[in-house]
């Protein structure tokens, strides 16, 4: 008889965003760029694809050397993966060692907890109190001598939040003492938090994770990075597979470091697009939060069933909105931020749908 891991079998994956339509449609429900590429860009990108792209396994040094170059930092001080997710699997599975555990946030990217349950790593939660504040006397009270490692979105989402210096200092100041590995998920970086790349640099226990999904507008690209110190780099880069990545992410991710107006252009957009948005919502008394330092707004319903009643209407005019949240934003749609022009045509709807419903 097959023998299954219990860990393994007994986790659920939910798949989410399925049957979009992602030519035609508004995609506002997984932090993506909304708006697409000029097809003068992707034509441009295309043409310019190396010959062996299809038949050849890619040496990616020069991704290494062009990354190194982008944050002034040695090579090996990087190590490149299919995403922070990636990075998150090859950190759990390379440090964490039976009988440990780790703490999370939550909530956060939901790919934390899974990759625990795969791992068949105990973790232990970090919450958001109903004000979306954390409270560092909980996190001192969940950390043991089991405890490997603190892992932070920074800036984190759904929930919008943003660790400050003094709470940065805090922080560290707990691993250090406790032989705790710190590690900052900056996915969302670039909308406006600091860096801990240079702590990283010249601390034992600091990994940051960078990722071209959320500012850079390549998600599909899936490719992210870890920066730390070189002996922890070269332990996890163990990790790796094959190759770190495929030829067409090592592509665009090159040509996207050499075409740095992409990722300024993106985030110009967003920045517009939370003025409309947020001055609309204010306008109509709506309850909003978020969308400062991220990509991302929480929209405040009512109640749940109005949240899927308000997806589901959204869907039959192909626009996507995420909900489905636990407490305490089970009352809250998540909109990804784009262009003005976009977010007008999901206000539109959200208003017409909002006058037939409440």
């Amino acid at each position: 008889m097959l023998q299954l891991k219990k860990n393994i079998a007994n986790l659920k994956r939910i798949q989410t965003s399925l049957n979009r339509d992602l030519s035609k449609g508004i995609n506002l429900d997984r932090n993506e760029r909304v708006d697409l590429f000029e097809e003068k860009i992707q034509n441009k990108l295309k043409k310019n694809f190396s010959k062996s792209i299809f038949n050849a396994t890619p040496d990616i040094t020069p991704l290494y050397k062009d990354l190194s170059k982008y944050h002034k930092v040695n090579e090996k001080n990087i190590y490149i993966a299919q995403g922070i997710t990636e990075c998150i699997s090859h950190i759990i599975f390379s440090l964490v060692k039976k009988n440990e555990e780790v703490i999370i946030l939550n909530q956060t990217y939901p790919m934390y907890e899974v990759i625990c349950k795969l791992n068949n790593v105990k973790y232990k939660t970090w919450n958001f109190k109903n004000n979306f504040k954390l409270d560092l006397n909980e996190l001192e009270s969940k950390i043991s001598n089991k405890t490997k490692i603190l892992f932070l979105v920074n800036p984190n989402l759904p929930i919008e939040y943003e660790f400050n210096s003094d709470q940065k200092k805090k922080i560290y100041s707990i691993c250090k003492k406790k032989n705790i590995i710190l590690v900052y998920d900056e996915a969302y970086y670039y909308f406006g938090s600091k860096s801990e790349i240079k702590n990283a640099l010249k601390l034992k226990n600091v990994i940051a994770m960078r990722t071209f999904s959320k500012a850079w507008g390549l998600p599909g690209i899936r490719l992210g990075y870890m920066v730390t110190n070189k002996k922890l780099c070269s332990y996890v880069s163990k990790c790796r597979s094959l190759v770190e990545t495929n030829a067409f992410s090592y592509e665009i991710a090159r040509w996207a470091l050499q075409n740095k107006k992409i990722l300024n252009e993106n985030i110009r957009n967003i920045k517009k697009g939370y003025i409309y948005l947020s001055n609309k919502l204010k306008f109509y008394n709506e309850e909003f939060y978020g969308g400062k330092v991220t990509n991302a707004i929480l929209l405040k319903l009512p109640s749940n069933k109005l949240c899927k009643d308000l997806k589901l209407f959204l869907k039959s005019k192909k626009i996507y909105i995420r909900d489905g949240f636990k407490k305490p934003i089970n009352n809250y749609v998540r909109i990804s931020l784009c262009s003005p022009e976009i977010l007008k045509k999901f206000f539109k709807e959200f208003i017409k749908w909002k006058r037939n419903i409440i």
